[in-house]
């Protein structure tokens, strides 16, 4: 059975404290003593939800005393109390006994046609038998409460319903249709404003993603539960198992530094609030990490200190999980710790024979090699016992395979064989994406140092594409390194050196010797931190036995000082005159350095101008392109974040006008990465569809700025209008963000509306932009622009001036000259905002007429 302790870590979003719960207790049991009839009965019924958590045998009395209260009431009243009854077993795992009361209260909702109830049953019972792994009557149940709220035009129990389903699913590998009703859960949520069960639905959808191996899709969902999280003010325990969802995915995609800062994380919180099991669960991630970090094969002696290290976490948390009785987690500590010891034995290979130490393996004895791994096959079949007596079947195939290659290293095929062939079967019946590659290798690897070279290319390349798809860059750098190793044995050098060379890609990816400073960091940090806690401990008791001593002495000086406070006094008001002397020159020393300071920065702000306007395309080579055209480009400080931009490439002309986060210098640092980005993505990567452009231009900006979707991060982008004009064919495409395009056809003003999103991380960032396309007409004039415009103040009354009198202006110029309309814009313009008003923000216009 699927622990419902884990489910309840990974998906309950709130709970009251302890000492509040003691609280409420108190104040109802106060309440109760004065109560009678139905408020007796609601006063039961919430003691019992108070109590639940703290204990079974109490709170099922105050729902025994509910339901015989009730029963002397009415029907309704007794419904509501069956369920509670119900609701206290299920929070208490005794879901046989839950689904009883279910039951009996579903009964009597029919019975008596209690709507509400009978939704609250069907999501008891379809909860209930999920628990206890009768999968087929859960989705039963779950199918009959989605009727029953489509009736009833429930969209909350919808949502629970939709869930359900999705879990069921999940839970019977039929992960597509998982990943369906949860989206549909999701926006359901969504459309309640239900914040609470919106980062439950994340939640659940990033373990599917996790689960299908989809592992940058998992990142998102968990990134979004963290951010809502946070934003929410939730407990620190619910907090740091987000963190720790994040850290493991961040470990399947073998980004480690990424992985060790929300491991560290976690960790600071759950000793925080003296969590045993989240510091074990904690201490084990960080063992993956360590155990993970090699750079070379050959760097012996790191490896060795990163294994070691490794090894201590694990083992730290094997003894955690043992006493805390966790037996899934211990079997995979133990196969962790078998992992670090086959890694320490193959290290010591290394060490001993160096680069050739594979072929030099067929020296040895096969006796001596299996007695190198004694201490890794002695964990790993102590996990596989536990395995087996839980059935977990992804764990069993992960050991197999281990096994399987430690038989492979000593030559025992027969036993290599039976194992890896075990693991394979076993991953791929079950769907079980990450082990089949895992089980794919390690058979190429047998195959390999049998010389079956033809059985070890197939399984090699099947390795290599499903990591691919998967995004596994470990499994399929090594798996790389083995194709190259295998042709150069073949004399097929040339294969060799292309598959050498992308195994070198990868590698340098993952272990940049940035990332290994960062970790380095990061950890130097965390042990600081955790030694100023210890010393400033320490520091507490020796301060409160020197407090004693220090009131003594205090009574000493004091009478003393008293003689000397007259004295004191005079010298002090010396001394401040002295200082307001040598203050007031180093006053006038440091405005004389600001001002001086302020034109080098002024100067350079300038300079950066000059190379923002050689950027930007002049008038002359629109106008090439484009005869009929305005730019109206004012700029609120000296650089501007608004920019527009142009080329032309196979016959089509890209134009672009966009608004930056922000104005002055971060405005333009933007406006100079877009411009480099757009020259990318059009002309070296011949992308021209405005969508697409701008789905990679969202792209270049997360990358670049190291943008992750986090509530705290700046969220820099930019709101942009870009089209693609077709003259050979008179079409128009165009796609925007935030910002919209106008057209205007024989007086009559076409809108066309952008995605309410910018091209920068945002929440609906998986989406694609929208492409439109428009088919226009000889003298049809166009008009895109940035915010600046519509948001300035002004006129009589102090207001922005607004869309509307923009559609109103543009609708009494359109058919003027383009140069005209541009001197018409930057008067109305002027003259709205007058003497009194800044320039709130940059001010673009392009018009084009076609």
């Amino acid at each position: 059975m699927r622990a419902k302790a884990i489910a309840i870590t990974l998906l309950a979003l709130s709970c009251v404290f302890i000492s509040t719960k003691a609280s409420q207790r108190d104040s109802l049991l106060n309440l109760l003593s004065a109560s009678k009839g139905k408020d007796k009965v609601e006063i039961l019924i919430r003691l019992t939800e108070v109590t639940s958590a703290s204990g079974t045998d109490e709170a099922l009395k105050y729902a025994d005393e509910a339901i015989a209260a009730a029963r002397k009431i009415n029907d309704e009243l007794l419904a509501k109390a069956y369920l509670n009854k119900g609701d206290a077993l299920s929070d208490n795992y005794m879901d046989n006994e839950a689904i009883e009361l279910y039951s009996k209260a579903l009964e009597l909702a029919l019975k008596k046609e209690f709507k509400n109830y009978m939704l609250e049953a069907y999501k008891g019972i379809s909860t209930s038998y999920f628990y206890i792994d009768s999968f087929e009557k859960s989705q039963h149940y779950a199918n009959l409460l989605l009727k029953q709220a489509i009736e009833m035009d429930s969209v909350r129990y919808q949502a629970y319903a939709y869930f359900r389903l999705g879990k069921i699913m999940q839970q019977q590998g039929i992960n597509d249709s998982a990943l369906v009703y949860i989206h549909r859960s999701l926006e359901l949520w969504q459309q309640l404003g239900d914040w609470k069960e919106i980062v439950s639905t994340f939640n659940g959808l990033g373990r599917i993603y996790y689960d299908l191996a989809q592992y940058d899709s998992a990142l998102w969902c968990y990134r979004k539960e963290v951010e809502l999280k946070e934003r929410m003010g939730d407990q620190p325990f619910y907090l740091a198992i987000a963190y720790l969802n994040i850290g493991r995915t961040h470990i399947a995609l073998s980004n480690f530094q990424l992985a060790l800062e929300q491991y560290q994380k976690a960790l600071r919180t759950f000793e925080g609030i003296n969590d045993q099991e989240g510091i074990a669960t904690c201490n084990s991630g960080l063992g993956m990490i360590y155990e993970n970090l090699s750079q070379s094969t050959l760097a012996t002696d790191e490896n060795e200190a990163n294994y070691l290290k490794a090894l201590g976490y694990h083992k730290t948390a094997l003894e955690l999980f043992r006493k805390h009785e966790k037996k899934k987690e211990e079997g995979q500590t133990l196969q962790n710790i078998g992992n670090v010891f086959s890694r320490l034995a193959t290290n010591r290979f290394v060490a001993r024979f160096g680069e050739m130490w594979e072929d030099s393996l067929y020296k040895i004895k096969q006796s001596e090699i299996l007695m190198a791994f004694d201490s890794a096959r002695f964990y790993y079949n102590q996990a596989l016992n536990i395995f087996d007596e839980l059935h977990e079947e992804s764990e069993i195939s992960k050991v197999n395979t281990n096994l399987g290659s430690i038989y492979s290293w000593a030559r025992d095929w027969d036993k290599a064989n039976t194992y890896i062939n075990r693991a394979l079967q076993q991953a791929r019946k079950n769907n079980l994406l990450y082990e089949t590659t895992a089980a794919l290798y390690a058979k190429g690897e047998s195959l390999f140092r049998q010389g079956r070279y033809d059985e070890a290319e197939l399984a090699f390349i099947e390795c290599s594409r499903l990591s691919e798809k998967l995004g596994l860059k470990e499994t399929l750098r090594y798996s790389y390194e083995r194709l190259s190793k295998l042709y150069e044995n073949r004399g097929d050098l040339v294969r060799a050196h292309a598959y050498f060379k992308q195994a070198v890609k990868i590698k340098d990816e993952i272990f940049s010797e940035k990332s290994q400073r960062i970790m380095a960091e990061m950890q130097t940090k965390y042990e600081t931190e955790k030694k100023e806690q210890q010393l400033a401990l320490m520091k507490n008791k020796e301060e409160l036995q020197e407090s004693i001593i220090q009131r003594q002495k205090l009574m000493i000086i004091g009478a003393i000082a008293g003689s000397f406070l007259i004295l004191m006094v005079a010298l002090l008001m010396f001394k401040m005159f002295r200082d307001k002397q040598r203050a007031n020159i180093i006053l006038e020393e440091k405005n004389a350095l600001i001002t001086s300071q302020k034109q080098e920065i002024t100067d350079s702000i300038k300079y950066a101008s000059r190379i923002q306007t050689a950027v930007l395309p002049t008038s002359t080579l629109i106008s090439d392109v484009l005869p009929e055209h305005f730019v109206l480009f004012l700029p609120r400080d000296i650089v501007s974040g608004d920019f527009y931009w142009m080329t032309q490439k196979n016959d089509k002309i890209v134009l672009v006008a966009a608004d930056c986060t922000g104005h002055g210098v971060p405005g333009a640092f933007m406006s100079m990465l877009g411009v480099s980005f757009l020259y990318e993505i059009v002309n070296k990567d011949n992308i021209l569809q405005p969508s697409e452009i701008l789905n990679n231009l969202r792209n270049l900006i997360k990358t670049t700025l190291s943008q992750t979707g986090k509530f705290e991060e700046q969220k820099d982008g930019m709101d942009i209008s870009l089209c693609v004009i077709d003259k050979q064919n008179q079409k128009l495409e165009w796609a925007g963000a935030y910002n919209p395009l106008y057209q205007i056809r024989k007086g009559e003003l076409f809108e066309y509306k952008a995605d309410k999103m910018p091209v920068a991380v945002h929440l609906n960032d998986f989406k694609p932009f929208t492409n439109h396309e428009i088919k226009y007409q000889t003298g049809d004039t166009f008009y895109m622009f940035s915010d600046g415009y519509a948001d300035q103040f002004g006129g009589s009354d102090g207001r922005k001036f607004m869309l509307k009198r923009m559609k109103e202006t543009f609708l009494s110029i359109w058919e003027k000259p383009m140069p005209e309309q541009k001197e018409i814009l930057y008067k109305i313009h002027m003259e709205w905002r007058g003497d009194e008003n800044e320039q709130v923000d940059d001010v673009l216009i392009v018009g084009f007429r076609v």
